[in-house]
């Protein structure tokens, strides 16, 4: 598969570079606007209403999709978190708005 989105709706990655380090940095920057390190709620609804999600109008469900992959419980998904997330070939956001 070459990205797109698998039968539940889930944005997939692509089978050749999303599991390097690098490639996998620059998608978690993408989400982590202030640079912090951490992916936020509010840093997770900004990217999904630019990608016309409406997902990322509802705080609730930008929570929700946080709370999935947050291991350490401290309400944002670190690099850590993320690379797992995705490595699992999980992913933050579900595209069922579409």
């Amino acid at each position: 598969m070459d990205g797109g989105t698998d039968a539940s709706g889930t944005i997939l990655k692509e089978d050749d570079g999303m599991n390097g380090e690098e490639e996998l940095k620059e998608a978690f920057d993408v989400f982590d606007k202030d640079k912090d390190g951490l992916i936020s709620f509010e840093e997770l609804g900004s990217v999904l209403c630019s990608l016309g999600l409406k997902e990322g109008n509802k705080m609730e469900d930008c929570k929700a999709m946080i709370r999935k992959v947050d291991i350490d419980g401290d309400g944002m998904v670190n690099f850590d978190e993320f690379k797992k997330m995705m490595r699992s070939g999980g992913g933050l956001v579900s595209v069922s708005a579409f």
